[in-house]
């Protein structure tokens, strides 16, 4: 078996997500310049920095990162799309920074409340507007996103600043606020974290919460939740060398299928179901070993297909909610051919870094009843696998595409589909915006969830990954970056980490042989260790590397 950095050191932890790394690490100095205005989209000018909406990000051409206004194509977008949006006067004009703040003054005076009723009620049209472009305005952005123009690799956090006071106004607000303020702290306390960072003391409440928010499902759903019950499945270790051809077989017949449809032949659905049937089969028994493949696929291969993880994640969404293996098998084939569209569209079209524009949106959109058109000549594929597919970018307030459907009118696969989607977006790095670590794609998720997204749902996605999933990477609250290469069976608090680099982010030194003492880098020495805050994919220029690897 070969380490996953050449000296790495192995520890079994407790993740107390500890408030103070989180100050240390995201510290901002009370004077620090600029800061977020919000502003009405009317007063907008060019040269302004638009560095969160009033909507996801997602649901609009935008670019993620943040649009610095320089041309009437993007004003006009952003005004298409948002009623208000918040502007970072450090990254505007600087001549318009008394322009930015006489702005936010207006738009506050002119809709007293605005934002309050905003965020309850999701919205209303604009004023002289197109209605239909601005309804079902979602929930509060999403936390922590990204605002600023995209940076070297070893830059994982693009709007240092940004990102650092909507952390310390989390952590400055639990201090006198109930529980339920602040996103990042609310995901933490669905894993029985109290505000000090510590577990409860109760063992048992990631359990309890697990059987409450399973139950408010199966009221709904019936006998397609909790049909089955998989257990904590095999550990990674027994089950890898079982695991790694499933997978392999599940990304061959993957790229095939792309394959056929970029050349214009029938995709061969025979294969692709099959591949998929064997891979539920796996994945039912052991869990964690194909989140570990998936991630270490993901981050390692030349071009890596994003619909495997989507698949990955959707099926492992199914395992959790006790679904019995067909439809793991039926999750699987949807997030194998949720965007199968996407292979005819323009690639200048899906890698544009930029605002799109309205007509190329719209074409971008025609991705769902496109790939839709290619299955309908792929066979017999069960009814479920398609209506999922139809309706994995439909959203609850009926924001959502190509049919608007929304609340009972979208069915279970396809609100799992939408959650799983968005979340993989938000994780992995595209062209036109920087990863999310897992934590704050989940605390976005339940922001939206209620508006967007089936809040049941998005609880039980939240407790089904973890703080911190089987594939990613945390910074320690010593400074060391480790990877999750495990977990504690019966917990999600308690990761198995291999420490990749020292405190200084370099690294880590030699140990001159096995019997020699502790390595100096090691962070623990005895003493608890303690996770300070999960990691981007590609954070420090870090990749995994497969830690359960066998020898050559």
């Amino acid at each position: 078996m070969n380490n996953i950095a050449e000296h790495a050191v192995e520890h079994t932890v407790e993740a107390e997500g500890v408030e103070q790394a989180e100050g240390l690490v995201y510290a901002v100095p009370d004077d620090a310049p600029g800061g977020l205005q919000r502003v009405d989209t009317r007063r907008l000018l060019k040269g302004m920095f638009v560095a969160e909406l009033d909507r996801p990000w997602s649901d609009t051409p935008l670019p993620p990162n943040g649009v610095l206004i320089e041309s009437d194509e993007e004003l006009q977008a952003i005004r298409h799309y948002c009623q208000f949006v918040m502007v970072d006067a450090a990254r505007s004009a600087g001549e318009l920074v008394a322009a930015i703040r006489a702005a936010a003054v207006l738009s506050a005076d002119r809709t007293p409340g605005a934002e309050e009723d905003w965020t309850r009620h999701g919205g209303s049209a604009h004023e002289g507007g197109n209605a239909e472009a601005s309804r079902g305005v979602a929930a509060r952005p999403r936390p922590g996103t990204a605002v600023a123009p995209p940076k070297p690799r070893d830059d994982v956090h693009p709007s240092e600043a940004t990102r650092a006071k909507i952390l310390r106004l989390v952590r400055d607000g639990e201090q006198a606020a109930p529980p339920a303020k602040g996103p990042l702290s609310q995901v933490r306390r669905w894993f029985g974290l109290g505000r000090s960072g510590r577990p409860d003391d109760s063992p048992d409440t990631e359990i309890l919460r697990h059987r409450q928010a399973l139950q408010v499902l199966r009221d709904e759903w019936g006998d397609a939740i909790g049909a089955c019950d998989y257990g904590e499945g095999a550990r990674i270790r027994d089950s890898i060398s079982l695991a790694r051809p499933v997978y392999g077989r599940l990304v061959a017949a993957a790229d095939t299928a792309i394959r056929q449809v970029r050349q214009g032949t029938t995709l061969g659905f025979q294969p692709l179901a099959e591949a998929a049937d064997a891979f539920a089969a796996c994945l039912a028994t052991a869990p964690d070993a194909m989140r570990w493949l998936d991630a270490v696929y993901a981050e390692n291969a030349p071009a890596p297909n994003q619909a495997i993880g989507v698949a990955t994640r959707l099926a492992d969404f199914g395992r959790a909610l006790g679904m019995e293996r067909a439809a793991l098998r039926d999750l699987t084939l949807i997030g194998l051919l949720a965007d199968v569209g996407k292979a005819l569209l323009p690639r200048e079209v899906l890698e544009h870094p930029g605002v799109l524009k309205p007509s190329d949106y719209a074409l971008m959109k025609q991705h769902v009843t496109i790939g839709l058109d290619i299955l309908s000549r792929a066979g017999a594929i069960p009814e479920a696998v398609i209506r999922g597919i139809a309706e994995h970018h439909e959203r609850l307030d009926g924001s959502g595409y190509p049919g608007g459907s929304r609340g009972t009118a979208i069915g279970l696969y396809g609100r799992m589909a939408g959650i799983v989607d968005t979340f993989c977006a938000l994780t992995v790095a595209r062209a036109y915006a920087n990863p999310l670590s897992a934590e704050e794609a989940l605390s976005a998720l339940h922001e939206w969830s209620g508006s967007l997204f089936c809040r049941s749902l998005v609880e039980q996605f939240i407790l089904a990954n973890g703080a911190f999933p089987v594939g990613t990477m945390v910074e320690l609250q010593t400074g060391e970056i480790a990877a999750v290469v495990d977990r504690r069976p019966g917990s999600r608090l308690q990761p198995k980490l291999v420490v990749m680099t020292g405190a200084d982010k370099g690294p880590l030194r030699r140990r001159p042989d096995r019997a020699a003492p502790r390595n100096p880098d090691q962070p623990s020495q005895g003493a608890p260790v303690r996770i300070a805050r999960g990691l981007p994919v590609g954070a420090f220029g870090l990749r995994l590397k497969d830690y359960y690897a066998m020898p050559a």
